[in-house]
């Protein structure tokens, strides 16, 4: 079985050093879903799916001093990163290895919210379905999923479009310099996976973006979309 490529330790380390030139809306996302938690007050819990190496956790816990946070994701390489961002913030921070698809929400004491930033589109339909059911079930009264995504056009020419664009600012960003050599050769698989074998059948992992928000938005009377 072909490792999961995420857990490649120089990959994950690749994307925490370029992650905010690789996606052109990185920053500008994130900062929307901390501006959607500031009426929260500031003593919760948030929980961080497909976290990453907590770079959008270590912003929440700067900016709420007396929150916590639980960092799920399925990269032990960073979740690794991820434990050594936050080593500053004591056991305000714990990571968990689970996958954003596994039935995880048992482990955390309701929520105030769940956030997920480019993480739920590589899910696939029945994955989404029971994601946004249990962050339902899982959240605290009042609580909030915040889901700052990618959602594809519902249009394949259209998609296809969208992939090219982001193909040539990934080119971009490569040829400038600001991206480490092993997350280029990532972002050329990408490529080759989404634009040169474009609708080819996908499988759970894979970029699944072919979905409709609106479908899931109505399960989950507690959610935000943002996304790009």
């Amino acid at each position: 079985m072909a490792q999961y490529r995420w857990n490649v330790k120089e990959i994950a380390a690749g994307y925490d050093a370029a992650a905010a030139h690789i996606h052109p809306h990185y920053d500008e996302i994130q900062e929307k879903i901390l501006q959607s938690l500031e009426f929260m007050g500031s003593e919760f819990l948030l929980v961080d799916v497909g976290s990453g190496s907590g770079r959008l956790v270590e912003k929440f816990l700067h900016r709420f001093p007396g929150t916590r946070a639980v960092l799920i994701d399925q990269s032990e390489s960073a979740l690794a990163l991820a434990d050594s961002r936050l080593k500053q913030f004591g056991h305000r921070a714990v990571c968990r290895l689970a996958r954003v698809q596994d039935d995880w929400f048992g482990t955390v004491d309701e929520p105030a919210a769940i956030v997920s930033m480019s993480a739920v589109h590589h899910l696939n339909p029945n994955e989404k379905q029971q994601f946004y059911q249990r962050s339902h079930s899982a959240l605290a009264p009042g609580g909030l999923l915040l889901n700052g995504d990618e959602v594809r056009p519902a249009d394949d020419a259209a998609y296809l479009e969208q992939c090219k664009r982001w193909v040539t600012h990934m080119h971009r960003v490569m040829q400038e310099g600001l991206v480490p050599e092993p997350m280029c050769d990532a972002l050329r698989g990408w490529e080759q996976r989404n634009v040169t074998r474009f609708g080819e059948p996908r499988s759970s992992g894979s970029e699944l973006t072919s979905w409709n928000p609106e479908r899931y938005f109505v399960r989950c009377s507690r959610a935000i979309y943002l996304y790009s």
